[in-house]
Formats: C-alpha cells, sequence, structure tokens
C-alpha cells in the first residue's frame, strides 16, 4: 500500500509539472492570436496595413502565417530525435530559450516597425516549437494504454486555459485605451518572461520520464524523411492521412478566424481575444470533464467516428451567422467536438508505436500536424480573396474529407 502511494503521488506531480509547462507555453501562443492579424487588418493600427494592394497584404500575412509552421515542421523531428539521445527535459528547456528569444524579436520588430524582424521573430521560435511533441512523448513514456486519452486531455485543458488568458492578455495589453502606455510591444515583454519563468519552473520540477536513451539520427531534412514514412509506413499511413487532414482543416479556422472578425465585424483586438477566452472555456469543459466521462464508457475509435464529422460541419456553418450571437454559438460547438477528439485521435497514434518508438512517432506525428499547418496560409495566398468564407470552406471540408478516410478505411483496417 506505501509503495501504490507513493507511485500514484509521483505520477501527480509528474503530470502536474505537465499541465504547468504546457499552460505557460500556450499563453505566450495565445498572446499573439488576436495581434498578428491586427497588424495587417486593422487600419487604424498602421502598422503594416500600408504595405500595398489588398494582394500584397494577403501574401505577406500569409508568409508571416505560414513561416512558423514551416520552421516547425523542420524542428519537431530533430527536437524529438534529440529527446531520445538526451532526455524530454534538456530538449524542452532548449526549446523554451528559443521560444523567449522569438517573443523578445516580436516586441523589438513591432517597436521599430521592422518586417524583417517579424519574421525572424516567428522563425526562430517556429524551429523551436516543435517541443510539442516532446511533451507528448513525456506522457506516453508513463500512461499506460487506458489512461493515454485521459492524460492526453489533461494537456489539453492545459492549453485551453492558455487559450483563454493568451489572448485576453494580448488583446487587453494591446489596447491603450485601458491604459495609455499599453502597445502591441506590451503583450511580448510579458511573453518572454513566461517562457524564461517556464524554463526556471521545467529545471526544478520536471522530472524526466525517459527511462532508455535511443540513440536516434539527427537530420535537418528528417522531417521530409518522416512524411515519407508516414505515407509508406502500412500500419500508420492511414492514420496519419487522417491527423493530416483533421489539423489542415482545424488549421484554415484558427489562423484566419481573427482575419475574419476583422474583416466582416470591424471588432477590436480585445474582442477577438475575448472569443478566444470563450473557446478556451469551451474546451476545458469538453476536454476537463467530458472526456473523462466519455472514455470511460466508448473506446477512442468510436468517439472519432462522431466527432470529426461534426467539427467539420460546424466550421463550415461559421460562413452563415450575420450576428457575433451566431459566431459564438458555432465556436461552442466546434470547440466541444475539438475537445473529444484531440486527445482520442492522438491516443490512437500512440497505441501503434512500441514504447521504444514514442519519440519517433510523436516526431512524425508533429511533423505531419507540421505540414497541415504550413499548407492553409499558402492556399489562402493563391485562392483566398475572400477571408471571409473560403478558409472555412475548405477548413470544414477537409476534416470531413478525414473522417471518411477515417470511417471507411481505418476502422476496417
Amino acid at each position: 500500500c506505501i509503495l501504490k502511494i507513493h507511485t500514484l503521488k509521483h505520477k501527480n506531480t509528474f503530470l502536474t509539472s505537465i499541465f504547468l509547462t504546457a499552460f505557460l507555453d500556450m499563453l505566450g501562443v495565445g498572446i499573439i492570436i488576436p495581434i498578428i492579424p491586427a497588424l495587417f487588418y486593422t487600419k487604424h493600427l498602421s502598422y503594416f496595413s500600408n504595405l500595398g494592394d489588398a494582394n500584397t497584404i494577403r501574401w505577406t500575412f500569409c508568409l508571416l502565417m505560414a513561416s512558423f509552421s514551416f520552421m516547425q515542421f523542420f524542428g519537431a523531428p530533430i527536437l524529438g530525435a534529440l529527446s531520445d539521445r538526451i532526455g524530454r527535459k534538456k530538449v524542452i528547456q532548449i526549446a523554451l530559450i528559443g521560444t523567449a528569444v522569438g517573443y523578445a524579436l516580436f516586441g523589438i520588430a513591432l517597436s521599430s516597425h521592422s518586417l524583417f524582424l517579424l519574421f525572424l521573430s516567428r522563425i526562430i521560435p517556429g524551429f523551436f516549437g516543435g517541443s510539442l511533441s516532446v511533451l507528448f512523448s513525456s506522457i506516453s513514456d508513463v500512461s499506460s494504454p487506458e489512461d493515454k486519452p485521459k492524460n492526453f486531455a489533461l494537456v489539453g485543458i492545459a492549453f485551453a486555459l492558455g487559450f483563454i488568458f493568451g489572448p485576453l492578455i494580448g488583446g487587453f495589453l494591446s489596447d491603450k485605451s485601458i491604459i495609455s502606455w499599453f502597445t502591441l510591444s506590451t503583450p511580448f515583454i510579458l511573453a518572454t518572461i513566461l517562457a524564461l519563468l517556464n524554463f526556471v519552473f521545467v529545471h526544478f520540477f520536471y522530472q524526466e520520464t525517459l527511462s532508455v536513451k535511443k540513440d536516434t539520427k539527427i537530420s535537418f531534412f528528417k522531417g521530409f524523411t518522416n512524411v515519407q514514412k508516414a505515407f509508406t509506413n502500412t500500419n500508420l499511413r492511414i492514420l496519419f492521412t487522417i491527423t493530416f487532414l483533421n489539423t489542415l482543416g482545424f488549421s484554415f479556422f484558427t489562423q484566419f478566424f481573427s482575419v475574419f472578425m476583422y474583416n466582416k465585424f470591424h471588432v477590436s483586438q480585445k474582442t477577438v481575444g475575448l472569443i478566444f477566452g470563450w473557446v478556451g472555456i469551451c474546451l476545458i469543459f469538453s476536454q476537463g470533464f467530458l472526456v473523462r466521462k466519455v472514455s470511460k464508457k466508448y473506446q477512442p475509435h468510436v468517439i472519432i467516428n462522431y466527432t470529426m464529422v461534426l467539427m467539420g460541419t460546424f466550421i463550415l456553418c461559421l460562413i452563415f451567422p450575420k450576428n457575433i450571437e451566431g459566431i459564438l454559438l458555432c465556436n461552442f460547438l466546434i470547440a466541444m467536438t475539438q475537445g473529444l477528439n484531440s486527445p482520442n485521435l492522438l491516443s490512437i497514434v500512440s497505441k501503434q508505436a512500441s514504447q521504444a518508438d514514442q519519440g519517433e512517432t510523436m516526431g512524425i506525428n508533429q511533423s505531419m500536424q507540421s505540414l497541415a499547418q504550413f499548407a492553409p496560409p499558402i492556399f489562402v495566398g493563391f485562392f483566398g480573396e475572400n477571408l471571409n468564407n473560403i478558409p472555412f470552406i475548405f477548413g470544414g471540408l477537409s476534416i470531413i474529407l478525414g473522417w471518411f478516410v477515417f470511417a471507411f478505411l481505418f476502422n476496417k483496417k
């Protein structure tokens, strides 16, 4: 009994450290959400809205959005492989330093109105943003198969909390009508401090989970190898195709929702922050309550059979509301289904890999997600003149296509 109590205490301490690490990480990411689109699509800010015609502004914005995921595509597998060699904890600390540098550069870029520094400030944390796969590998290291959905959901709750407070902080700290000395640079001072505090927290409280180190090869082009493996591995290619389509569709929603709100409803950064806060609250309820209840009764593949098609449909529905109340309702439904969908899909991916291959498998999964997050801005750059409809139409249809693959190919297999 004493040994059992000690084991539970150790596990709870580890999960707490995972939770706080993920929360602080997402808090910094969330701060950016209402600000980047405002730089290009809120004319009264006069930062980069004077680049030229609408086509030039759209392409500059889309390339800036794509630069983060593009570098994450290269960085995620490198960090995943490195974590197999030197441990999860050290890699997460390295990534947090890179993230802090990126936030600091972002603040400097806004103060100096430098487009070059703005791109650099997304490229650096993009490369180090691959630490997310390392966090999930840590959970896989210590979780039993039946505990994986709820433990992955714990990270989802941390992300949701960051999704609440990050955009709120970004929206409010950038609004000089609240306090006169607030500027768009102010939130990034806080984001830099948070990343450094997260580094200190990981150093003292994060417990290494890698029991057996593995001499995984490190290559800058590992992302391309991962994509090749994702589509040639007979056990995983259908599942990684589903992951790609699901992430692709949801990325259309997350990356262009703020632009949609600025263009269609002419809201402020503060309002966008409040809406994302509402989405975060819904995600917390979904991942903190519904996942645990539903996972006790149904297997992950049963849950995903319903959540994917519903989430795709709800994203499509965003093109119809004529008021913010309708948008809030759609966001509630999207958050509910995404909250159930994400941890269960990740759990299925993790279950397909052996214990020794968790780091590599999560790295491949992150590569597929990075590729999927890179695609929407490029697609919108070419075809997205109507930013009020195009992202949500293609986003919803991508997820529904992923559901077809899941329902008619993966389930049968």
